[in-house]
């Protein structure tokens, strides 16, 4: 693969496209062919995010494995940091924690209210660093009461703390306050680049490290990939910021197209420059080329979400070994 740009990291996001007891099988495959990283999603209501983590955490010696990403609303933080204190202690400089405040369809069914994400995301990072460092919180924040909570075990170095943004303003919130920023899938080359524009401005000079995650098909042609991410990504795009979509100039169009017939029209028009912009997908050598071009645009971690699983395995094992061949 010559002529690639580096990568610094290449990860998997597990936990929402197959059952909780393949955890283990998968993050050891993921591990024995050279990946970084894993994050363990808290789709709600499918496999739980921190359990997730602490499973494969178990399963496994060296792999950086995160929550991608916690609702800020679910949780009171002091039970997010209990967590997080305890996964750090337990597999020391390998958990990581990441927050947000997304799916809120999801809140809505379990009757959790979900106002002023910008204040409920900075008070849970907040609080949860002043609990990890071994203060004692007390008062309001973030709409959470504390009234003298401490943690009684601390680990050895604190995890580090990563926000999920879409938005400009949540987007700069990750610079200004943690650690890094996780983008969500198909994010494009030319959205991580105006992300990390914005990052940069808020940080202060510090460095705030970028993890994209990314919807991945894997097939002998770029055709056969095409094929298994379409439908996944025709359902994201029928209800996704435009945010995203307005990076790559397609908003007009994509919206053209759901008026015509929602998703169906989406499966049946959409364009394959859409699914090569958007995903990791393709035969092995495109889809090298297109984690590289997301490292390029600024990304410090491309973490590959698999749209299918029929082949996974194989297709750990096959990129696997172009990533270590380099």
């Amino acid at each position: 693969m010559t002529g690639h740009s580096a990568v610094p990291l290449v990860g998997f996001v597990l936990g929402s496209t197959f059952h909780p007891a393949e955890l283990i099988t998968v993050a050891r495959a993921l591990e024995d062919n050279g990946f970084d990283s894993v994050w363990s999603t808290e789709d709600y209501f499918m496999t739980g995010g921190v359990s997730g983590a602490a499973v494969i955490l178990g399963a496994t010696e060296r792999l950086l494995v995160g929550t991608g990403l916690l609702s800020a609303y679910a949780r009171h933080p002091a039970l997010t940091a209990m967590e997080s204190a305890t996964l750090a202690s337990a597999h020391p400089g390998r958990f990581r924690l990441g927050l947000g405040a997304g799916g809120l369809e999801w809140l809505d069914q379990q009757g959790i209210g979900h106002a002023r994400p910008l204040s409920a995301v900075r008070g849970n990072v907040a609080t949860v660093r002043a609990l990890l460092a071994g203060e004692e919180v007390s008062g309001d924040h973030g709409g959470f009461r504390f009234d003298g909570v401490r943690l009684h075990f601390l680990p050895e170095k604190a995890p580090p703390i990563f926000i999920g943004a879409t938005g400009p303003k949540m987007t700069a919130l990750a610079g200004e306050v943690a650690d890094g920023l996780l983008l969500s899938v198909f994010s494009s080359p030319a959205f991580v680049r105006g992300q990390r524009e914005i990052v940069a401005a808020a940080s202060g000079g510090r460095d705030t490290h970028i993890s994209t995650f990314a919807f991945f098909a894997l097939g002998d042609t770029t055709e056969e990939a095409r094929a298994k991410a379409r439908p996944v990504l025709a359902a994201y795009l029928n209800a996704e910021s435009a945010l995203m979509t307005d990076a790559i100039g397609i908003t007009e169009d994509l919206n053209a197209l759901l008026a015509e017939g929602g998703e169906a029209a989406l499966l049946a028009k959409m364009p394959d420059s859409w699914i090569d912009q958007l995903c990791v997908c393709g035969d092995l050598d495109t889809c090298m080329t297109r984690i590289h071009e997301l490292a390029a645009a600024g990304s410090g971690e491309v973490a590959l979400a698999p749209v299918t699983i029929d082949s996974l395995t194989h297709d750990i094992e096959k990129l696997g070994l172009a990533l270590r061949a380099g």
